[in-house]
């Protein structure tokens, strides 16, 4: 890039990309034990941590291998959205056994009406 053309280029180690030898970000690669603790938390009820207590639980999870309070903030972020799509998809779920189970309770039984006999009518 020679700083004149007006067009900007991201580096390979910005975006993951990794091409031409140059080294890729790395992804986190959360250990058993960071998980357990990150959603032992969320069941206890913390769903957005505060910028010091992501700072405090990302100290406490550095014992069990790398990790960045991005990390932590962003593992929240996800496992409640994820958390919310599942619910919704329970929820629909549950209402279309319900809306399946009941159609079928209520629809009038089916009567068979045999066609008129071929013959004089009365």
């Amino acid at each position: 890039m020679d700083g004149c053309s007006g067009t900007s280029e991201v580096p390979a180690m910005v975006v993951g990309g990794g091409a031409a030898g140059t080294p890729a970000a790395s992804r986190w690669n959360p250990t058993k034990e960071q998980i357990d603790m990150l959603e032992n938390l969320y069941r206890q009820g913390l769903r957005t941590p505060t910028a010091d207590q992501i700072q405090e639980i990302t100290g406490r999870l550095q014992t069990y291998g790398h990790i960045e309070g991005k990390n932590v903030f962003y593992w929240f972020q996800n496992h409640k959205a994820r958390q919310r799509q599942k619910e919704k998809q329970d929820h629909l779920s549950l209402f279309r056994q319900y809306n399946h189970h009941h159609r079928h309770l209520h629809q009038p039984p089916f009567v068979h009406i045999p066609p008129p006999p071929n013959g004089p009518y009365f």
